[in-house]
């Protein structure tokens, strides 16, 4: 049986890039806000298609999701 750990949204970035954003519960640890991101670099086949990054702070310390998380990414 699948159990749901989470929920992401589409979102665009300020470059027109798409990418996801949301908000993953972690269990024991909390939930945490994640970003996805297409690996627009890839080369080679054994590189990933999508990059996972935290964006920013633990759920709960702020009320509005953070924007522009692309930004701080590098990607």
């Amino acid at each position: 049986m699948a159990k749901r750990i989470g929920a992401l949204w589409k979102r665009e970035s300020e470059k027109g890039k798409t990418y996801l954003s949301g908000v993953l519960d972690m269990g024991a640890f909390g939930e945490v806000r994640v970003s996805i991101f297409k690996n627009d670099r890839k080369e080679k086949e054994n590189q990933p298609d999508y990059h996972v990054v935290l964006s920013g702070e633990a759920v709960g310390e702020t009320e509005a999701p953070q924007q522009g998380a692309e930004q701080d990414s590098g990607f």
